[in-house]
């Protein structure tokens, strides 16, 4: 799927992330309004088309880190496109009166692409952020699992700031690499900030902020069972195998909540005077 006119050096594919038609705002962050198949759609056509791509995934605590931080909430507003990582970005957005907005993780957005996207041609995919082991381990299962994708890159950072010297190594590599795709594993807002320097190392590329990606992809992460999933508690699941993120959740997460709960009715409110839902 080799990309044909990289024309964009920010990353931003026209109006600003997720502002098409019925686009909602949260915390002021426009969230794409559409499914999991229209996000996959999307990031197909981009590549094919070679204009690449800033994709964030958006859980509730990206929100509550925009609302209390500009800079971060600026880092969101540059992205081309912000899914609906969480299920309470998605409730958001329904109580606002936007039913288009449906759930988008970042694991099964990245899941997708690797499953259709060779069906256009060789998917070139490049993966940053885990450690050396995870991201071998995670290459051969992709190339296993997935005909027709291969892994053209596979960086595993310092843990610590590049020199300027590694960056733009780092930057050349990608350069020379050429892929359709980079899924960046940091977390946020490291593996925003990341693709928002190299994007145009790359720029024909979909790059995509995934989180905990590619240690999925490499087997060594949480389980996600599907019964949490269907009842918006996959947040549960991480607790349990993550005790130390009750402090996020409870000082971070819930106020925030509590924040965003009347501003989604406020819109909800103003939407219905001017037309109705969407």
């Amino acid at each position: 799927m080799a990309a044909t006119s990289p024309n964009r050096e920010s990353g931003r594919i026209g109006a600003p992330a997720g502002a098409a038609d019925g686009a909602v705002r949260i915390a002021n962050v426009p969230i794409f309004a559409g499914t999991l198949d229209d996000a996959t759609e999307l990031c197909l056509d981009l590549m094919s088309a070679g204009t690449g791509a800033r994709i964030a995934t958006a859980n509730l605590d990206f929100l509550a880190q925009a609302r209390r931080e500009p800079e971060l909430q600026d880092l969101l507003n540059e992205s081309s496109v912000v899914v609906a990582d969480g299920a309470a970005v998605v409730w958001l957005a329904h109580l606002a009166g936007v039913r288009g907005v449906g759930r988008v993780p970042g694991i099964d957005l990245v899941h997708e692409l690797l499953r259709v996207a060779p069906s256009r041609g060789e998917f070139r995919v490049a993966l940053y952020g885990a450690k050396p082991e995870l991201n071998e381990q995670a290459r051969r299962r992709i190339e296993a699992e997935f005909p027709g994708v291969t892994v053209v890159l596979a960086v595993s950072p310092p843990f610590r700031e590049l020199t300027e010297d590694e960056e733009a190594e780092e930057r050349a590599r990608f350069a020379a690499a050429q892929p359709d795709a980079v899924f960046v594993g940091l977390g946020f807002p490291r593996q925003e900030r990341l693709i928002r320097r190299y994007f145009d190392a790359a720029p024909g590329a979909v790059w995509i902020g995934c989180g905990g990606t590619i240690d999925y992809l490499a087997g060594h992460d949480w389980s996600r069972p599907r019964w949490l999933q269907r009842l918006g508690l996959e947040w549960a699941g991480r607790l349990a195998s993550r005790p130390h993120l009750w402090r996020r959740y409870l000082l971070r997460d819930v106020p925030a909540l509590a924040l965003l709960v009347p501003q989604s009715l406020r819109q909800r409110r103003q939407s219905s005077r001017s037309g109705g839902s969407r």
